[in-house]
């Protein structure tokens, strides 16, 4: 699961692969990417604050596509992000994004059978040598049968 969602990303969004972004865990409950300092530093050298935002919009993104692969006809937007930066981060990184607890994630799914589009909150974690540098919050919209 791990390198076709890697594949995926890099064809599907190019700056994932500029990013030198790599899929370190894909599972239905948890997305991690990880991405090197060197392609995403600053003239402070260190990452870059748009490279960060996009690491969690990614990894977000990603939980929902594997979640949802098996629909047809689906689009994945975001509506609205909220990035605050804790502690600058000085090398490689990691992207935590976990599935919500079990009554959101099912309510949602309930939503989008009912409307055809349903909004989503999702949290996400920018890690640098163990310490949470960057707190994330995402909210996306699904958009069913939207060719």
């Amino acid at each position: 699961m791990k390198k076709h969602l890697e594949k995926y990303l890099h064809q599907n969004i190019p700056l994932s692969q500029a990013m030198g972004m790599q899929v370190e865990e894909a599972s239905a409950v948890k997305v991690i990417l990880k991405a090197p300092l060197t392609p995403n530093i600053n003239h402070k050298k260190t990452v870059f604050g748009g490279s960060l935002h996009a690491a969690a919009t990614l990894a977000c993104w990603s939980l929902l596509h594997l979640n949802l692969k098996e629909l047809q006809d689906v689009q994945i937007v975001i509506a609205k992000s909220e990035v605050n930066f804790q502690a600058p981060v000085l090398g490689d990184f990691t992207a935590e994004c976990l599935l919500p607890e079990k009554k959101i994630w099912e309510r949602f799914l309930k939503v989008l059978e009912a409307k055809s589009k349903a909004p989503i909150h999702l949290l996400a974690h920018i890690r640098s040598s163990e310490q949470i540098c960057v707190a994330y919050h995402g909210v996306f919209v699904v958009l069913k049968n939207a060719s």
